[in-house]
């Protein structure tokens, strides 16, 4: 199979099941039903104004502007497919907001914000969805949103500098945001206009997040996912703190008030990110049969077994095991999806994990760190 294909960079979805893919306008459905424009549009400045007030999470949860978060991707996802596939749908809308240029900076973002508001009866112009995705590609647009979200809930690799990622010119906010606030009046209209339209055949089936394939990787990361494993294990995992990491991760399962006494976020959302990075390396390489290659010639040190506190000895003699076990137990896009569930429920202040489902998650907690022991030792 051409793996590629699946880039995360791609110009293709990547927040979608098969279903969903199949009726687009059902995601539409299931956002406005819970939000609703005028409420969506709120939501959306709020999280806008959440980048740039570093408790602003406090006040409505971090597991808020998670939610947020999903639904904009979702909604970004359903639209691009509509407009790709059904664009007949896409009727354009006065929205003269957007018609206004801008450049990247702190200092122009506040003042385009100022200018816009200001000029919105002056300067009418037609937009359509179509104009949305055309300014850049699906992948960069959700790449933004989720750098944003990190920064609203104050990822600690980011708050050292945080104001300077607003100095790229990539990073243009208001304009990124008011261009979303325009794709939410949109998605209404499409929502209250064509509900009851049936969805045509579309070719992104492959795509869909209920079935296996990588999510999370660049080509080339892709071409070489043991590289891309050792590096991130050299500068993002940190393989002495992972055991440490899951286990808090583990405690904010059964703790309401885990984000009253902890703090940034958004590093739980960079952790998670990265073990679905490392879920979708392994998987690659044990579809290429180069895992299992690997665990046969490495020999491994008494140094590393030292390190290691789940595998048994069984496992610890041959790692290959507690990798084939994990894949035994749940299939690929299960994990992942079974990671942001666990992300969910670690942000929120109202949901915890109930009694009944503590052991089966100790059991995934527990092939999970075996997992990433396992994968540390046969790749780095």
């Amino acid at each position: 199979m051409n793996y590629g294909q699946f880039c995360c960079y791609g110009n293709h979805v990547s927040s979608l099941t098969k279903q969903e893919i199949k009726n687009p306008l059902s995601v539409l459905e299931a956002i406005y039903k819970k939000r609703g424009l005028k409420s969506f549009k709120e939501n959306l400045w709020h999280f806008f104004q959440s980048i740039y007030n570093d408790q602003q999470w406090r006040k409505a949860g971090a597991a808020n502007f998670n939610r947020i978060y999903i639904d904009l991707i979702r909604l970004i996802d359903a639209l691009w497919l509509i407009k790709t596939y059904q664009p007949e749908l896409c009727v354009a809308l006065h929205t003269p907001h957007l018609s206004i240029k801008t450049s990247g900076g702190l200092m122009n973002n506040f003042n385009t914000m100022l200018n816009c508001r200001q000029s919105i009866h002056k300067v009418p112009a037609k937009n359509n969805v179509k104009s949305f995705y055309k300014s850049r590609s699906l992948s960069f647009i959700k790449y933004n949103i989720q750098g944003y979200l990190q920064l609203a809930l104050n990822a600690s690799y980011m708050s050292g500098n945080k104001f300077t990622y607003f100095t790229l010119p990539e990073y243009n906010v208001v304009d990124d945001f008011l261009k979303l606030e325009c794709l939410i009046e949109h998605g209404s209209s499409i929502y209250i206009n064509h509900s009851n339209q049936k969805s045509r055949h579309c070719k992104a089936i492959k795509f869909a997040t209920n079935t296996d394939h990588t999510t999370t990787l660049s080509k080339e990361s892709i071409a070489n996912p043991a590289a891309y494993i050792r590096g991130l294990y050299f500068y993002d995992l940190r393989f002495e703190r992972v055991y440490e990491s899951v286990k808090i991760l583990e405690k904010s399962f059964y703790d309401k008030n885990f984000w009253v006494k902890a703090d940034n976020p958004g590093n739980i959302l960079f952790f998670t990110e990265c073990l679905k990075q490392l879920i979708d390396c392994i998987w690659l390489l044990t579809r290429k049969d180069e895992i299992e290659t690997a665990a046969k010639k490495r020999a491994l040190s008494n140094g590393k077994k030292r390190r290691i506190v789940t595998l048994n000895k069984q496992e610890l003699n041959h790692p290959f095991l507690a990798i084939s076990n994990f894949f035994e137990h749940k299939k690929m896009h299960e994990w992942k999806k079974q990671v942001d569930e666990w992300t969910a429920i670690c942000l929120s202040s109202t949901k915890t994990i109930k009694a009944k489902n503590k052991m089966e998650t100790s059991e995934n907690l527990k092939h999970l760190l075996k997992f990433i022991e396992a994968s540390h030792l046969l790749t780095c």
